[in-house]
Order: structure tokens, then sequence, then C-alpha cells
């Protein structure tokens, strides 16, 4: 049983700037030569060399059903002024290959180069690589990578320190590599000094989150209230999402409510969904 009881008030409109947790980078697929930082969200080739063609993905996916995501990527401002290696996403076939030595560009992966180039093969994970495009901007130590990515569709967007390349809201994407059952953003430091941090969270961005696009750390919280006065739950299991209420009591609800407004509510054994744009009084007993 669950048992919840809320009571606030204020001027508050609004949920709180983060919902969800920040994105680590995989301690258990760190090659040697990296060295990791900021909770593990910052990755640097400290002593795999020059050419390093190992990298780091994220501990966790994104799935096709998770919709699309933005993320950031800053480079290290201690890199050089152009950087050698990939920075974009790795597929769930490639994401193995972390300390092979192939660089992350293969089996429905995507990478952009520092160089300005944007390199992607379908075929199965390998030392294969092949560049797709050409003039995007370089970049290098201290810039800012945006990437929009559609999982569902493997289809990912790129920008460069506020500028996109291509408009993740209305323009087709910069590259659509294969479907893959789950993609990993990556970092790669493929010479001495060169990484980067991953940020997911929108206190963390530069840059605005695209509309209609999910900050990479997003979850979907189990409880939205942006403002209630008194609010009292008991076995409740489901997302509940209302904009005002003055009282609400749910004594072993099932399904899901959407309310704009309502001055009192009771809920007793209610098992069907809910909408309601404005109550001012509202009885539910055992409905079917």
């Amino acid at each position: 049983m669950r048992a919840a009881i809320l009571a606030q008030g204020g001027a508050d409109t609004g949920p709180p700037v983060d919902i969800g947790s920040a994105w680590q980078l995989d301690t258990t697929r760190r090659p040697a030569g990296y060295t990791l930082s900021d909770g593990n969200r910052t990755a640097i080739n400290t002593s795999g060399g020059s050419d390093y063609r190992r990298w780091v993905p994220s501990a966790r996916a994104i799935r096709p059903t998770d919709g699309r995501r933005y993320w950031e990527v800053l480079c290290t401002p201690g890199g050089s002024s152009q950087f050698d290696g990939y920075l974009g996403v790795v597929s769930d076939a490639m994401r193995p290959h972390y300390d092979t030595g192939w660089n992350p560009i293969s089996g429905g992966s995507i990478g952009y180069r520092g160089n300005g180039t944007l390199w992607s093969t379908d075929d199965a994970p390998s030392a294969n690589s092949t560049q797709r495009l050409t003039g995007l901007a370089p970049y290098g130590a201290g810039d800012v990578l945006m990437f929009a990515f559609d999982p569902a569709a493997a289809s990912l967007w790129i920008g460069l320190n506020g500028i996109w390349r291509d408009d993740p809201v209305s323009g087709a994407p910069t590259w659509t590599a294969a479907p893959s059952a789950a993609f990993h953003p990556q970092i790669q430091g493929r010479d001495p000094g060169d990484g980067g941090t991953l940020r997911s969270l929108p206190s963390q961005f530069s840059y605005p989150v695209p509309p209609g696009v999910q900050a990479l750390g997003y979850q979907d919280p189990d409880l939205r209230i942006y403002q209630a006065h008194a609010f009292i739950e008991f076995g409740w299991d489901t997302d509940l999402s209302t904009g005002e209420v003055e009282t609400w009591l749910d004594l072993g609800g099932g399904a899901r409510l959407t309310c704009a407004d309502t001055s009192l509510f009771l809920d007793h054994g209610g098992g069907t969904a809910f909408s309601a744009a404005h109550a001012a009084l509202y009885i539910e007993l055992d409905l079917p």
C-alpha cells in the first residue's frame, strides 16, 4: 500500500525544472585510457595516447519507446582546438565493442567528428568506417554539442553552440541509421586531453530543449501536482496530474486522473480513467 499526504500552497504554476536524474557514463565500460569525473559524467583521455579509438557509452539506454530526447556534450576545455574523435550515439550491437579499438561509428551507430564530418555504418560492428556527410561545423575544446535523437526512427539531429545544423522540430534529421533495440550516447577522446561531459538535464544545458523533445534524463513522474491545499491518497498506483485542487481524497483509486481544477474530489475504489476541466463536487464509488 502506498499512502501520501501533501499540503502545499503558494504561487507555483509548474513542475520543477528537472524531472528525472542525470545520466552517467558506464563505469563498467571504461577503457583504461580514460579518467571519469563529475559524478561519472565526464570522460577524458588521460593515458590512452593519440589515435585512441576506444570510447565510453552511457550507463543507461535510450529505447525506441522513449520518444525524442535531447542532450548536450561539453567538450573539455583542456582538449585540442579541433577534436579528432567522434561524439554521438552507439547502437546496442556496437556497445560491447567499447574496448575493441573500433571507432563508435559502425553497427548502426552515428558519430559526429571534430573535423566537421559525420560517419555511420549500418553493417555489423567492425573497424569499418563510412563518411556520410562533410561540411558540418568543426568543434573542439570548450564547444557545446547539441543532440536530438528519435530512437524509434534511429534519426539524429546535431547542433553546435546554439545553432542547429537541421531543425529538430520541422527539419529532416542530419542522419538516420538502422533501427536498434537501444542506443547509448557516448564520449570519445581520441587524442590526449580530449573528451567531454554528458549533460542530460535542463539545469545542466546551455541551450533550450526543442519543443516536442524531452531531456535525456527526463523520467515521467508518478505524481504531478502543480498546486494543492489538501491531498490524501491510500493505495494509489498510477499516474496523477492535476492543475489545482482544494480537497482530494483517494481510497483505493486505481486509474489515471487528470483534473485542471476541483473543489472537492472523493474516490473510493475507482477503476477507470477520469478527466475533468472543472469539478465543484465529484464522488466516485466502485465504478466498473
